[in-house]
């Protein structure tokens, strides 16, 4: 019987840490769509992280005197091409956190879909608990 707290206990934790981050990265996104600051940013460079996947960066310039660079996910296929442009939400506090316009909208629905699973599984391993409790 304590094995099986046990790896309730487990399955209470793993989906909360893995919730709470998507929370986060879903309030960012969301935040930096909603009242960040936008501007068109160019494709400048393809990068390969392991596993055979495919990243961008895009430069951007929030102000005439700045430039930043932000890099995408991992993709299978690249998402855009040297010198596409696309458009960049930053945050207007600290102009080099920024996510590449598509990435913001993909993520919300991402976050929104594992959040419900890892929630899920929550609510799984809590009844548990008190099942065998």
């Amino acid at each position: 019987m304590l094995a099986v707290r046990m790896f309730l206990v487990i399955f209470l934790i793993a989906p909360l840490i893995v919730v709470c981050t998507n929370l986060f990265a879903l309030m960012r996104g969301r935040a930096l769509e909603l009242s960040g600051g936008r501007t068109r940013g160019v494709c400048v460079e393809h990068f390969w992280p392991a596993g055979g996947y495919v990243g961008v960066g895009v430069r951007y310039s929030p102000t005439v005197d700045s430039e930043f660079l932000v890099r995408s996910s991992k993709y299978q296929t690249a998402p855009l091409e040297v010198g596409d442009e696309v458009e960049v939400y930053y945050d207007k506090r600290r102009p080099g956190r920024a996510l590449i316009s598509f990435e913001a909208e993909r993520r919300i629905g991402y976050d929104t879909l594992i959040t419900s699973v890892m929630g899920v599984l929550v609510v799984g391993a809590v009844l548990g608990l008190v099942a065998t409790g």
